[in-house]
């Protein structure tokens, strides 16, 4: 594979990655707000959404502000999974099929 090309699909599969989390953070944050009140503050369902979104957008502001886009890539891929949906699942299967198919 060409350079140009290999950049080109680490680009599109970078911008699918920022793309992917905006959605996976917007779903936490609207399971946040629509949680049920009062809320505990020893409710551990809740206490972990809240984490998970935290986690989240440290991740993402760290893969947004990468040099390198094959680095975000890898980034998504080393961190743990933001929610038990399969679809995430299927996601991270489909970024590592692609990042190795790069190589």
């Amino acid at each position: 594979m060409s350079a140009v090309a290999e950049r080109s699909g680490i680009a599109a599969l970078t911008s699918q990655i920022v793309e992917h989390l905006h959605g996976v953070r917007e779903r936490l944050a609207a399971e946040i707000r629509t949680y049920p009140t009062p809320i505990t503050r020893c409710d551990a369902q809740f206490n972990h959404l809240y984490e998970q979104l935290g986690r989240l957008s440290r991740d993402l502001d760290a893969i947004e502000g990468e040099r390198s886009e094959r680095a975000a890539a890898e980034a998504l891929l080393a961190s743990k999974p933001y929610t038990d949906d399969a679809s995430e699942r299927d996601f991270r299967a489909r970024v590592k099929t692609a990042l190795a198919s790069l190589d």
